[in-house]
């Protein structure tokens, strides 16, 4: 029989906790919190508006979370389309080289050294996680408590102190040169430096960041930065030193260590400050090292140190031409990489060997009596100069040409290129005065003026160039007129008066066409007047002895280059130099001018103290001097080369007394072909040209001579190419006339016209 159950201990609590249950009511809580609990219930309760406004701002962080997270999937999708093989891909030096395959330089692609972690001293790596990153190796490319912390501090501040930038960002914004700044930039760094964290290591990513950021005054990666500021490998940098190169980076130009030392010196005391609060150094440490003032070399003697992460040749006017040039030969993506091989023309011995030359010269001339110029050696540029801009010393410049290639061995702008990196040879159009006189002598010959053919040399009449704009009549040097004399004289002792007759009887429109062709200023540009027959028009030095290469090169001219071909680091070849060739007159008028510059430089002419200068070989030339001698010139050449000498100032003004370009350019002239010779450049008799006859012809006309011309002492013999003889016998002396004149003299027999032909082609009767 079943056990009688024992009733159950009643109390009140249980009693109402039955009689809930029997009527259904809920039990109130009790207690001081049961009834905090109790009467929100019911305040909550009667107040329904709160309950809308709460779901509503419920409602709205949720749709605020949701339109953040569609706009960082944006980002990311936006940075999924960068290529990230390009954080790797660091611009390389792209190395120019002469014509010996010397290194002229390095171009392009910041020509940084990518050095490994262990190559870089451990104090710059804990310097710099210490100071730009310090959650580096917690975070995943964005530290999200360093946004917390900047945005707060920044906020208290009202301004921005403090960034929140990760090194992956940074490494993010330089790999893709992302400059902006705006909140649309930093999320796509914050997007791009995830996918960085992703696809590479923390010493990966470290390797490459201090590689690839820029560390002031065009040193790119920490070996060349090293080297630049202290002279040494990154590897033996002391902590002092690491600090002030870390300090640097947040602002290259404000804490330049060259320009602004104390501001860096602050940096770095500030880095040592922040690897003491990250537990990087101890107190004592970190002291004794905010104490110590690195030594930075001085930014002068920069060149001699780092040539793109090595040591290189200071940068002149052949290294800037080559940079100006590639920037038309090739599309800026392919410069930007690097790591390209430019062969040039260039031969580096003879560009030393100008370079002195020039010096040395002008040296002597700036020692003169009643020089009046600052000396080169004590000029000092503006401390915020133009690098562009002019100097206030004596210049000069020289460009050497291979006339049967165009191939340009030497370029020298200047006197001093960190000075003044304005180029004169390729830059600078300055008057070119009787330079210009061998054109046109040679576009007369064009039109059937022979050397031996008398022009005369009294003062321009008013009305003998009819359609000169202003009346006008040049002067010699000498102050002497001749009379009648053949037109060889006028080019030889360089005469104005002959010149400008001669250029009458080529024509202007022939002689300015000559000068487009030649390349020295487009035809709409040449001055329509008759002085522009003496040089009164600008060109450069380059264009000149370009257009003088034609002397020698049987009336062709090659363009002028010093680009021969680019090749990638791979083999590829990105360019190669074509051959563009144009005659700029014919053989026989090369000839025939050649043969008048070849006296310029013999007893009579005005380059008569080559000789005297120690350069022997068979030479051709002409000097050239402008209005009060602003400007003095030397244009020459031999079998081989053809070289031009410019001299004058930034600022036109006179030279020196006397300082015609037989005294002032021609020295500098002789001692680049003198080294041009010794180096090995061959110079032989220049060049002939071929079917060469002996003519006689009449000094009035040109035209074949007659006997008329013989009795009137007007008939000479002629060497000319076959090509050029006359076609026709001189019709101003009849056969028989005695005179010079037209008539009065007695008629002779009339000998057949093969007869007369063979007779003055110097076949005898």
């Amino acid at each position: 029989m079943p056990r009688p159950s024992r009733p159950s201990k009643s109390t009140p609590a249980s009693r109402q906790r039955r009689m809930n249950a029997v009527t259904g009511k809920r039990q109130l809580p009790s207690g001081p919190w049961a009834l905090r609990i109790g009467r929100f219930a019911l305040w909550w309760h009667h107040h329904p508006w709160l309950r809308v406004f709460l779901a509503v701002g419920v409602f709205s962080v949720v749709l605020g979370l949701i339109a953040l997270l569609g706009v960082w999937l944006y980002f990311c999708q936006i940075a999924k389309r960068y290529d990230l093989a390009e954080v790797s891909r660091m611009p390389m030096e792209s190395r120019v080289l002469d014509a010996r395959g010397q290194l002229l330089g390095s171009l392009h692609g910041d020509g940084r050294s990518i050095v490994p972690l262990e190559a870089v001293s451990p104090w710059f790596l804990k310097a710099l996680v210490a100071r730009e990153d310090s959650r580096f190796y917690e975070h995943d490319g964005v530290d999200w408590i360093g946004v917390i912390r900047a945005s707060l501090r920044n906020s208290m501040r009202g301004e921005i102190v403090e960034g929140a930038g990760t090194i992956s960002m940074q490494l993010a914004r330089n790999t893709f040169d992302l400059r902006a700044k705006s909140l649309k930039r930093k999320l796509l760094e914050a997007a791009l430096s995830k996918r960085i964290e992703e696809a590479y290591s923390k010493d990966e990513i470290l390797r490459l960041y201090i590689n690839r950021i820029f560390y002031g005054t065009g040193l790119h990666g920490v070996e060349q930065a090293a080297r630049g500021y202290y002279g040494k490998p990154a590897s033996e940098m002391t902590l002092a030193e690491s600090a002030m190169l870390v300090g640097i980076i947040r602002a290259p130009n404000r804490f330049s260590p060259f320009r602004h030392y104390e501001a860096a010196l602050a940096e770095q005391r500030d880095v040592i400050g922040r690897m003491e609060v990250e537990g990087a150094l101890d107190a004592s440490l970190a002291a004794t090292a905010k104490e110590e003032r690195p030594v930075v070399l001085p930014e002068s003697s920069l060149g001699s140190r780092v040539d793109r992460g090595g040591p290189r040749l200071e940068r002149d006017y052949p290294l800037e031409a080559v940079e100006r040039e590639l920037a038309h030969l090739l599309p800026q993506e392919e410069l930007d990489k690097g790591g390209l091989e430019i062969s040039t023309t260039f031969d580096l011995v003879l560009q030393r060997a100008a370079a002195h030359a020039v010096e040395t010269r002008l040296a002597e001339i700036e020692q003169e009596p009643g020089y009046a110029h600052p000396l080169a050696r004590s000029w000092q540029p503006a401390a915020e100069g133009d690098p562009e801009a002019s100097t206030d010393y004596l210049q000069a410049a020289v460009t050497v040409i291979e006339q049967a290639s165009g191939e340009i061995r030497v370029l020298i702008g200047g006197r001093n290129f960190a000075q003044s990196r304005f180029d004169r040879a390729r830059q600078a159009r300055r008057q070119v005065g009787s330079v210009i006189k061998p054109l046109v002598y040679a576009a007369a010959f064009e039109q059937g003026l022979f050397p031996g053919t008398y022009v005369s040399d009294d003062p321009l009449k008013p009305g003998e160039i009819p359609w000169a704009k202003q009346k006008w009549s040049p002067k010699n040097s000498d102050g002497r007129f001749l009379g009648a004399q053949p037109a060889s004289k006028g080019l030889i002792e360089s005469r104005n008066t002959m010149t400008v007759r001669v250029g009458e009887r080529a024509g202007f429109g022939a002689v300015s066409a000559l000068i487009a062709q030649a390349g020295l200023i487009p035809e709409e540009e040449v001055p329509v007047s008759p002085q522009t027959y003496i040089g009164n028009l600008g060109a450069t030095l380059e264009s000149l002895t370009s257009a003088y290469t034609a002397f020698p090169g049987a009336g062709f001219r090659h363009e002028p280059y010093f680009i021969t071909r680019i090749t990638r680091s791979d083999g590829g070849v990105l360019y190669e130099h074509a051959d563009q060739t144009r005659e700029l007159v014919s053989p026989g008028a090369a000839w025939l001018t050649s043969r008048l510059l070849e006296q310029v430089t013999g007893p009579k002419g005005t380059a008569r103290g080559l000789a005297e200068l120690g350069f022997t070989a068979p030479a051709a030339g002409k000097t050239g001097t402008t209005d009060d001698f602003h400007d003095a010139w030397f244009l020459g050449y031999t079998s081989r080369l053809t070289a031009g000498v410019w001299v004058g100032l930034d600022r036109p003004g006179r030279i020196v007394n006397r300082g015609y370009g037989s005294r002032v350019a021609l020295p500098v002239w002789a001692d680049v072909m003198a080294a041009a010779q010794q180096i090995g450049y061959e110079c032989g008799a220049l060049p002939v040209a071929d079917d060469i006859m002996d003519v006689e012809l009449c000094r009035d006309t040109g035209a074949l001579a007659t006997e008329g011309c013989h009795k009137a002492d007007r008939s000479y013999r002629e060497r000319v190419p076959h090509a050029m003889i006359p076609r026709e016998f001189c019709s101003r002396h009849a056969p028989g006339v005695t005179s010079g004149g037209g008539g009065g003299g007695t008629e002779a027999e009339e000998p057949g016209l093969w007869r007369r032909f063979g007779k003055a082609l110097g076949f005898g009767d």
